[in-house]
């Protein structure tokens, strides 16, 4: 998957920017503080909910003999890597640092990790589901962020990762999958516990 590897290198450049980009773009006024405050956080639900899809499509992967999902896990991988890289120049903390996979330090997102990986252990077909359901949300929560309109390092790297998103829904919900399901891809994409 060729989109992969160009997604791949738009974002570790995003990730080269952010880094170089001085750590201390906010100011010390108060009004900059808050939202730098609200950038933060921002910025910490992302790398979880990045961290979610790549957990999530690690397990379906495991569980189903398809590319499309461990393609789209090493995808997320990179996402996780640019936000980092664009956290570390804000000075901003990674809660997620060092958490296993399938394992997180907010409930609400153990939970619904818990859920997704339960609703895509059905079948394929589910699994393909939940993977458009996390795309959407990642689509609807990036737009949120871009919406507060963010600095223009963290805006950099987010566009990019909604780029992704959308790329990675059209992978999930596009007419060439559901034709490679009931194709060449069939063999061997069975339940394996």
């Amino acid at each position: 998957m060729k989109v992969s590897r160009n997604t791949q290198r738009m974002l570790i450049g995003a990730a080269t920017v952010a880094i170089a980009l001085p750590a201390g773009i906010a100011a010390t006024s108060s009004a900059t503080a808050a939202t730098s405050t609200t950038t933060a956080k921002m910025l910490q639900a992302m790398v979880a909910e990045e961290k979610l899809a790549h957990d999530v499509y690690t397990a379906l992967g495991s569980r189903y003999d398809v590319m499309i999902f461990k393609r789209i896990a090493s995808s997320e991988s990179t996402h996780q890597a640019a936000l980092r890289a664009v956290m570390t120049a804000n000075g901003v903390i990674d809660l997620t640092s060092g958490d296993p996979v399938g394992k997180f330090d907010d409930p609400a997102v153990q939970e619904l990790y818990d859920d997704l990986v339960a609703q895509g252990s059905v079948s394929l077909a589910a699994a393909m589901q939940v993977g458009v359901t996390i795309e959407k949300l990642d689509i609807a929560d990036l737009d949120t962020a871009l919406a507060a309109n963010p600095a223009a390092d963290v805006t950099a790297v987010l566009d990019l990762l909604r780029a992704g998103s959308e790329r990675h829904l059209a992978a999930f919900s596009g007419d060439n999958m559901r034709q490679g399901m009931g194709q060449g891809m069939g063999q061997g994409m069975g339940n394996r516990r």
